[in-house]
Order: structure tokens, then sequence, then C-alpha cells
């Protein structure tokens, strides 16, 4: 009996040390996968980010436009977790732009009828270069937000000539953010103040062509916050590094932390 306990004893801390090192493989297994996600996304981010300067833009916008998106989905009363997704996901909306020629991308003047339907084409060459990453929740978000964030309520928008509520809301979202991200001074002090009350006054305007007035009606009441979480990510980025920093979760967690803080 006591030889046969011994072996059953032997068997079991044999399986409990097979058990223990499966559970080290599988743990180092999803930390490798998590890793090749975020590099992934990394990598979209700096495409993205190259595409956006080399436009001449303000570096932060991306940034900018990702914690305005996250706001406004919060106000909209979706989840956490998405508004989490569409955060990380907005920055990429303008990816395409790597594909659009530097005689069109920079051109000074009114583009012809060839020029502007190659412009057009961003929207879908950056959902295509999207769908085709890994097959994520986000990055599924993020070419749905890429396809339809030129999008016009009115339904004469682009690439679908979709209206209303049949563009996803993330496109809807997005295309606020973006056009107030883009047209906004980055400091809101001096002239730029007036022209950030301009820019908000030619908003409602567009209430219902352009941009779904569900989300406009939310503006006046996230300015607080999308200005304070703007601000964070310019402190941010005062160095190249915290400019590359803006796209990774740790920045856009304490932008949302700020959005948390002012409910």
């Amino acid at each position: 009996m006591n030889t046969n306990n011994a072996e059953l004893d032997a068997a079991n801390a044999q399986m409990f040390r097979v058990l223990g090192d499966l559970k080290k493989v599988v743990h180092q297994r999803d930390a490798a996968h998590d890793e090749m996600i975020e590099r992934h996304f990394d990598s979209m981010y700096l495409l993205a980010l190259g595409a956006d300067i080399r436009q001449g833009r303000e570096p932060t916008r991306l940034a900018r436009v990702g914690a305005t998106a996250e706001i406004l989905a919060q106000a909209v009363g979706i989840s956490r977790e998405v508004c989490e997704m569409i955060r990380k996901a907005a920055p990429l909306h303008d990816i395409g732009m790597v594909a659009i020629p530097d005689d069109i991308l920079l051109k000074d003047g009114e583009l012809g009828t060839e020029e502007w339907l190659l412009w057009r084409g961003h929207t879908e060459i950056g959902s295509r270069i999207l769908s085709r990453a890994v097959d994520t929740p986000l990055m599924r978000l993020a070419s749905e937000i890429a396809l339809t964030h030129h999008e016009a309520f009115n339904g004469r928008g682009y690439p679908g000539n979709l209206a209303g509520e049949a563009i996803p809301l993330s496109g809807r979202i997005v295309a606020v953010a973006d056009y107030l991200q883009t047209h906004m001074p980055v400091a809101l002090d001096g002239n730029g103040s007036s022209m950030r009350w301009a820019i908000l006054e030619t908003m409602p305007a567009m209430r219902g062509i352009r941009f779904d007035p569900g989300v406009v009606d939310l503006l006046p009441g996230s300015l607080g916050a999308i200005d304070e979480a703007c601000e964070l990510i310019r402190q941010e980025a005062r160095t190249f590094e915290g400019l590359l920093a803006t796209g990774k979760p740790s920045i856009h967690r304490n932008v949302a932390d700020t959005w948390v803080k002012g409910q």
C-alpha cells in the first residue's frame, strides 16, 4: 500500500509540474501575441502619423482626434470598452493618405475631377490597409472609421453616399472630431480663441447636412473635457518621444481618466 501511495503521489506531482509548465507556455504565448498586436498597432499609428505630417498638419492632431472622439462617444452613451476602442482607432482614420501622390496631396489650388476622385480614394485605401491587418475588433473598427468618416449625414458624402443612421456611429463621431481638431488651433489663446468659437459657430450650420445633429449637439457640453484632454496631449508631445507616445495606450488612458474625472 505504501508503495502504491508513493507512486500515486509521484504521478500527481509530475502531473502538477506538467500543468504548471503548460500554464507558463500558454502565458508566454499570450504575452507574445499581445506584444505582436501592440507592435502592429504602433506600426499603423506611425504610418498614419507620417501621412498626417506629410500634409503639414500639426503633429498632435491624430491624438487629439482620438481623445475628442472618445469624449463624444462617451457623451453619446456608448459603453466604456467601445469608447476606448474608438479612442485608439480614430487616429488611423486618414491612413489611406499614404497612397495619395504629392502633386495631389500638397496641391495649393482646386483639385480637378480626376484628382478629386483619387483624393477621395484615401477612405477605401485606408479601410483596405486596416482590414488586411491583424484581425482584431480594434482593427475592424479602425477600418470602418477609415471608410466612413467622410460620409455626410444628408447622403452627399463619400465613398458610399450613405445617409443618416446608415452611416456607422463611429464614422459619424470621428467626422465631427476630425473636423474640430483639423480646424481648431492647438493652443486656445489670443487669436486662437476667437478662431475656436468661429469654428464652433459654423458647425451648427452643418448640422444634419455634413454632421450628425445628435453628435454636434453634444459639443457644447463636452468642450471643457476636450480642451483639457488636448492640453494634456500637447504637454506630453513636447519631445519626439513624447509625440510618439501620444499614440500609446498609456497616454490614451490618461486622456480617458481626464474625461472620467470631469464627470
